[in-house]
């Protein structure tokens, strides 16, 4: 499982949401690379359901739909379910 993210293929930044330049270089090219895990930095709850922000493996933060039980400090596998990002606890 994992979530695309766009990574700059002149520096390797890596950026998120998607970007037209890099915010580090100014090149236009991008490579998507795969972000595996990340850790749940803030959670809240909008109508029933439970949405966090999680700082991804290579480094940018994704709102990701994740588990009632999902506490700030918890590492979460993310996934893409249709392009939406979702944290799913070990």
């Amino acid at each position: 499982m994992s979530f695309p993210i766009p990574v700059c293929t002149a520096c390797g930044r890596a950026a998120f949401p998607p970007r037209a330049l890099c915010p580090s270089c100014g090149d236009r090219s991008w490579a998507d690379a795969a972000a595996e895990a990340g850790r749940v930095e803030e959670v809240t709850e909008r109508a029933g359901v439970h949405i966090a922000s999680v700082r991804t493996d290579l480094g940018p933060v994704v709102v990701a739909r994740v588990a009632e039980a999902t506490a700030p400090g918890d590492m979460v596998r993310l996934d893409a379910d249709g392009g939406v990002p979702v944290g799913t606890r070990d």
